[in-house]
């Protein structure tokens, strides 16, 4: 019996068009660009690579179900993360990533979210992904992954100098992960008064890994 529901399909719909936005951005690099500075540690190339894997890490770990769900929720993920997260590890993966995409990365980025297309829509709400931290429901694991897609998106928009709007529906996405995140590290409060113009954010907040 299908387990697929109105809020999965608009979850669906969100990581599909944050895919879409990112894979615009790479098809627009031009081929000499890739080894330019974009973020921190990172090139045009561990960055297209670092986000590229919210896509293909949604069919690699789709290829055979977790027994049970481990991790209940995209806010659990990301403090869980946050809690142990090692920063020259992320961006070694990012640099590992980069090389895997590396001959094409627009050729690897539209054939990986083709495949991930076809594999979200067969799918339904709770199947339960393999992940590295555990099993994980489909339907909480892209709305991880469309908050990468969309900040990552951004990131590499800034990095190659053009203006580019991500999906309202990613971005609703995004904002309600992160205001989840917020709340389970007891920083809720500083968001909301930063988001109603009540005070600034303190110097540093940051709410992703």
């Amino acid at each position: 019996m299908s387990t697929r529901t109105p809020f999965g399909d608009k979850i669906r719909e969100a990581y599909l068009e944050s895919a879409e936005f990112f894979a615009k951005l790479v098809d627009g690099v031009d081929i000499d660009a890739w080894e330019n500075h974009a973020l921190g540690q990172w090139t045009l190339r561990d960055l297209a690579g670092h986000t590229y894997r919210s896509i293909n890490t949604v069919v690699g770990y789709s290829e055979k179900p977790a027994p049970q769900v481990d991790v209940e929720s995209t806010t659990q993920w990301i403090v869980n993360v946050r809690q142990n997260m090692d920063p020259d590890r992320v961006a070694e993966m990012g640099r590992s990533a980069g090389l895997e995409i590396m001959d094409n990365p627009q050729m690897m980025v539209r054939g990986f979210l083709n495949m991930a297309r076809e594999r979200v829509n067969e799918l339904d709400d709770d199947f339960i992904l393999a992940t590295p931290q555990g099993g994980m429901r489909l339907v909480d694991y892209l709305q991880l992954r469309t908050m990468e897609l969309v900040i990552h998106g951004g990131d590499f928009a800034r990095a190659l100098g053009v203006e580019a709007t991500p999906p309202a529906s990613g971005t609703q996405v995004t904002l309600q992960v992160l205001t989840g995140v917020a709340v389970a590290e007891g920083r809720g409060p500083d968001l909301a008064n930063a988001l109603t113009g009540r005070t600034a954010l303190p110097i540093g907040y940051n709410l992703l890994i």
